[in-house]
């Protein structure tokens, strides 16, 4: 900087071109920090909100005494006697005696309470993060097939047939409150159309009695 005689500047201020820079990238900074708020508002909108849903309203937790656990629902998650903790339900049977074993305490069984209650279905019902269903697990411990690394059966075929048996078991055996789910849309759509239909054929009935009486 050129220096008039007799006149001292002081170097540590910052000339009005460097003053305007830093001005110029605080507000560039301040831009990106508030782009990326709003990114992330945007973003965390499509998350549920834990406080309207943690409600005792919603959870029921004000009128039972065990409150869900996670996606489990109410109740035990492992519980003695629940779906899909036998030793013949680890993996497919392969001799008549396990298959008939399977059968008679998997798919003969009495469904219980829970699965009852998680197939209807109850307003703030909890459920998890996934692909085709996001439903999670009610029961779900040491015991269970898939709790841990699978066991393989030992014979070729029901290696080869695994993938079906499975979605048989889930739908079935473990999970079978997952099929009571997909009934209920069944059900309920059978019992909302019924109606409809019963109309529709009394004035279908109606129309061809005022054709026989009334000249076209």
């Amino acid at each position: 900087r050129a220096q008039a005689p007799g006149h001292s500047v002081d170097h540590t201020r910052p000339l009005a071109g460097e003053r305007a820079s830093a001005s110029r990238v605080s507000r560039a900074a301040a831009l990106s920090a508030a782009m990326a708020i709003s990114r992330t508002c945007a973003r965390f909108a499509l998350r549920r909100s834990p406080v309207e849903l943690g409600n005792s309203i919603f959870t029921g937790s004000a009128q039972r005494s065990i409150g869900p656990k996670q996606a489990f629902g109410y109740g035990e998650v492992a519980p003695k006697g629940a779906p899909g903790f036998e030793t013949v339900q680890l993996k497919p049977p392969e001799t008549f005696t396990d298959t008939v074993k399977y059968i008679s305490k998997g798919m003969a069984t009495i469904p219980t309470k829970k699965e009852i209650v998680e197939a209807i279905g109850y307003p703030g019902q909890k459920h998890s993060a996934g692909g085709i269903s996001t439903v999670g697990r009610i029961y779900y411990g040491p015991g269970r097939y898939d709790y841990g690394r699978p066991p393989m059966p030992a014979g070729w075929f029901a290696n080869w047939f695994y993938g079906f048996w499975e979605f048989g078991h889930i739908m079935f055996v473990a999970d079978r409150w997952i099929a009571m789910r997909y009934l209920r849309h069944f059900l309920g759509t059978a019992v909302c159309f019924f109606p409809m239909w019963l109309q529709m054929q009394w004035n279908m009935k109606a129309w061809d009695e005022f054709k026989k009486t009334h000249a076209q």
